[in-house]
C-alpha cells in the first residue's frame, strides 16, 4: 500500500466534498434562508412545530451545525426562548440525517453531467434564481464527486492490517468506536463529513456494521463542539441551548451504545448494501432519540439552568405592541408605539441597574446582562423608529403629532442611555480582568452616582409616561445636581490616588463611568426636554 498516495487521494475527495457541501449549503441558504429563519421565529410555539420547523431547517440548510448557530444567533437577540430552541434543536437532529440519505446513492458517472450543467447555470444566471439552482446543483455534483474521490482513496487503507485491526476494534469495542468517531467529528468540525467518510469506508468494505454504527454515535457527540464555541461570549439561553445539544446526544449515545450488536441486526434487514445501512443507522438513532425527548424538552430546560445558572434577561427583540394592522387607526397606533417606547426605557434604565450591581459587588453576570440587553434596546429602537414614520400624520390632531415627534426624539435618547450603561459595563469587565478594586469611599461615590442619575432617569421616563410636565420640571432641578457631582466625585478620586488609597490604574475607568453617567443625565434630561414642550 502506497500510505502517501492513499492519504492524499482520501483527503483530496474529503476537502472536495465539503467543498460541495458548503456550496450546496450556501446557494440554499441563499435562496430560502430569511425564510427559515421567519419560519424559525413564527412557528416554535410548542415542542412538536420546533422539531417539525429544526428537522427543515437542517435538512435544508445541509447543516446541524449551521441551524444550531443560527439558533444561537435568535436566542442571544432574544427572538427565542430556550425551551423553544431546544425544540428546534431536536428537530435539527433528524434534518442533518439527511446528507447521509443523500450521500449513500450510487450516481456513478451522472455526477460530472450535474456538476457541468449546474456550473453553466450559476455563471450565466448568476443574480437570478436560475443561478442559485445551478448552485445548488454544483454542490450536489461535487458532493457526490467528493464521496467517489474519498471512497476509491480509502479503499487503500484495506491493504493495511493495522488498519483494519483499529476498525476492527471500533466493531468490537464500541466505547472506541465511539471516541474515534466523536474525535474526529470534533476536529474536522462536520458531523455530515464524518457520515460520509464512514459510508465511503463502508462502499470500500473496510469497515463493519457495527465499527459504523459506533463511530455515527460518536460523531453525534462530536458535532456538539461547534455549538459550543458559537456559544461563548454569548447569552445564558444560548449557552444553555448548547449545553442541551451536548446533553442530548450524550444520553442518546450511552443509551445505544450497549444495543450497537442487536442494533446492527435490526439495520442489516433494512438495505442490501453497506452504506445504505449506515445511512439508516444514522437516521434511526437522531430519529429515536429525539421522539424520547421532545416529551421531556422541560426537562432539558430545567437541567440546564441547574448545570449552568444566572438569570435570564427579559429583553425580547421582538416587538410587543406595534402591529401593521393598526396603521389604518392612526390614533391607536401611536399609543400602541407609545407603550413600546415606555418598554424600551424601562429596559434602558434596567440596564444602568445591572451596571450597579455588577461594578459594586464584581458581580461578572451582572454585566454580562447589560450586553444582552443592548441588542433588543438596539432592535427596538429600529422596529420603532420605523413604525412611527410610517404611521399617517394627517390623520392625527395637532396634540396627537406633537406626541408623535416626541416619541420619534426620545426614541434616540433612550437607545444612548443604553450605550451609555454598555460603555459602563465595559469599564467594569476591565476592573475584574484586571483584578483591580475601588475603595470603599470610591464605591460609595459611584454608588451616589448611580442612584442619583438612576432617579433623575426614572423621573424623566414617569414625565413621558405620564404625559406631564411637573415630573419634567423636577428633573431638570435634578441635572445640575448631576453635574456638579461629577466634578465633585473626580476631584475627591485624584485626592486618593495621590495619598495611595486608591490604584491609580483604577482612576482612568473610574472617570470614565462618572463621565457615562453624566451623559446619561444629559439623555434623560433630553427626554424630560421633550415632555416639557410638547404642545
Amino acid at each position: 500500500m502506497n500510505v502517501p498516495s492513499v492519504v492524499l487521494n482520501a483527503l483530496g475527495g474529503l476537502a472536495l466534498f465539503l467543498y460541495g457541501l458548503r456550496i450546496l449549503s450556501s446557494a440554499l441558504k441563499r435562496a430560502i434562508g430569511e425564510r427559515m429563519r421567519s419560519l424559525i421565529e413564527t412557528l416554535t410555539g410548542r415542542a412538536c412545530r420546533g422539531v417539525i420547523v429544526g428537522a427543515l431547517t437542517s435538512g435544508i440548510l445541509q447543516s446541524s451545525s449551521m441551524t444550531m448557530v443560527l439558533l444561537i444567533g435568535l436566542i442571544n437577540a432574544g427572538a427565542l426562548t430556550l425551551r423553544q430552541g431546544i425544540g428546534v434543536m431536536l428537530g435539527s437532529e433528524i434534518g442533518t440525517t439527511l446528507t447521509a440519505q443523500i450521500v449513500a446513492f450510487r450516481i456513478g458517472r451522472y455526477y460530472l453531467p450535474i456538476i457541468a450543467l449546474g456550473f453553466a447555470l450559476s455563471e450565466v444566471f448568476r443574480q437570478r434564481k436560475l443561478g442559485d439552482v445551478g448552485r445548488i446543483m454544483l454542490g450536489f455534483g461535487l458532493l457526490f464527486l467528493g464521496m467517489s474521490l474519498l471512497s476509491g482513496g480509502l479503499e487503500g487503507l484495506s491493504q493495511s492490517p493495522v488498519v483494519l485491526r483499529l476498525l476492527e476494534s471500533c466493531g468490537s469495542n464500541v466505547v472506541l468506536g465511539a471516541a474515534v468517531g466523536a474525535g474526529v467529528t470534533a476536529i474536522i468540525q462536520s458531523s455530515s463529513a464524518m457520515t460520509a467518510m464512514i459510508i465511503a469506508m463502508g462502499a470500500a468494505e473496510i469497515l463493519t456494521l457495527p465499527a459504523a454504527i459506533a463511530m455515527i454515535l460518536g460523531a453525534n457527540i462530536g458535532t456538539t463542539l461547534t455549538a459550543q464555541i458559537a456559544s461563548i461570549g454569548s447569552s445564558l439561553s444560548s449557552r444553555r441551548l448548547a449545553l442541551s445539544q451536548l446533553l442530548t446526544n450524550v444520553i442518546g449515545v450511552v443509551a445505544f451504545l450497549p444495543l450497537v450488536p442487536l442494533l446492527a441486526r435490526l439495520i442489516a434487514a433494512t438495505a442490501a448494501s453497506l452504506p445504505r445501512q449506515i445511512a439508516n443507522a444514522h437516521s434511526l438513532f437522531n430519529v429515536a432519540v429525539t421522539l424520547a425527548l421532545m416529551p421531556g424538552v422541560g426537562a432539558l430546560v430545567w437541567m440546564t439552568k441547574r448545570l449552568v445558572r444566572g438569570m435570564e434577561s427579559s429583553a425580547t427583540l421582538t416587538p410587543q405592541f406595534l402591529s401593521s394592522s393598526l396603521l389604518s387607526t392612526p390614533s391607536v397606533a401611536l399609543t400602541q408605539a407609545r407603550r413600546e417606547v415606555l418598554r424600551m426605557a424601562d429596559l434602558s434604565a434596567e440596564m444602568l441597574l445591572s451596571c450597579q450591581r455588577g461594578l459594586l459587588s464584581s458581580n461578572r453576570s451582572e454585566l454580562a446582562t447589560v450586553f444582552e440587553t443592548e441588542e433588543a434596546v438596539d432592535s427596538l429602537k429600529r422596529a420603532i423608529a420605523g413604525y412611527l414614520d410610517r404611521i399617517p400624520t394627517d390623520a392625527l390632531s395637532v396634540r396627537e403629532e406633537g406626541r408623535l415627534h416626541v416619541l420619534q426624539h426620545v426614541t434616540a435618547d433612550i437607545e444612548r442611555v443604553g450605550d451609555q450603561a454598555v460603555n459602563i459595563a465595559e469599564r467594569g469587565q476591565a476592573l475584574l480582568k484586571n483584578g483591580l478594586t475601588l475603595s470603599a469611599e470610591a464605591n460609595e461615590d459611584l454608588a451616589d452616582m448611580f442612584e442619583k442619575t438612576y432617579a433623575f432617569l426614572v423621573q424623566a421616563i414617569q414625565a413621558l409616561q405620564q404625559d406631564d410636565g411637573k415630573p419634567a420640571e423636577v428633573a431638570f432641578d435634578q441635572e445640575g445636581e448631576i453635574d456638579r457631582l461629577e466634578g465633585l466625585y473626580k476631584e475627591r478620586h485624584l485626592r486618593r490616588i495621590e495619598s495611595g488609597t486608591c490604584d491609580p490604574k483604577s482612576g482612568l475607568l473610574f472617570t470614565e463611568i462618572l463621565h457615562n453617567l453624566e451623559r446619561t443625565g444629559d439623555h434623560a434630561l433630553n427626554i424630560a426636554c421633550d415632555v416639557l414642550h410638547c404642545p
